[in-house]
């Protein structure tokens, strides 16, 4: 089965394809707001060069956050866009799981974090243990400080976006039953 995989969250545009479990296209590209300008895009160049059409797709991924208002928004309207008009089924992730997903196949405790705005982070632990995940601490929005405070206690490595492997096939994905109702994991507090 063929997958398309979306994640614009941070400042790292991911789009992949898969063929069953093989990668056979990814775009990674580092950007500052203009993840908009260049999803659709990266989309074409990938299906031009894997000579596929959309409606080649099985199902599509996406990750639902948390991160960038406007990140999350491009890459749910483009997966719910091919989702809806092509009949594609659709499955969310954490978009810190997606990040983390290339070191889940390795026992440890694994920080992942990313930046937002005005000195907070998007941060989550997890453990791995015998090939299973269990989550200490689920997706959150801290100040930086809270988040380094509150896992200071675990013996860590830490994932972010200088050492992120994504490896997204690894993860448990959500189906998403109710396209027109779902929304993106903006995990924003007041500031």
């Amino acid at each position: 089965m063929k997958t398309l995989v979306l994640d614009a969250s941070t400042s790292l545009l991911y789009i992949a394809f898969y063929n069953n479990n093989e990668e056979i296209f990814v775009l990674k590209g580092k950007g500052q707001n203009n993840h908009s300008e260049n999803m659709l895009t990266g989309v074409k160049t990938g299906l031009e060069q894997c000579n596929l059409k959309m409606k080649d797709f099985g199902r599509i991924i996406v990750g639902i956050g948390p991160g960038s208002y406007t990140g999350l928004r491009v890459a749910l309207t483009v997966a719910k866009m091919f989702a809806w008009t092509l009949n594609i089924p659709l499955y969310t992730v954490s978009s810190l799981d997606m990040l983390a997903s290339g070191y889940y196949h390795k026992d440890g405790t694994y920080a992942i974090v990313t930046r937002a705005k005005k000195g907070h982070v998007y941060g989550k632990l997890v453990e791995v243990k015998s090939g299973k995940r269990n989550i200490i601490f689920n997706d959150c929005f801290l100040k930086t400080e809270e988040f380094y405070q509150k896992i200071e206690a675990y013996d860590y490595f830490e994932i972010n976006m200088e050492n992120c492997l994504l490896e997204p096939l690894n993860l448990e994905l959500k189906l998403v039953e109710d396209l027109h109702g779902i929304t993106p994991n903006y995990l924003r507090g007041e500031l």
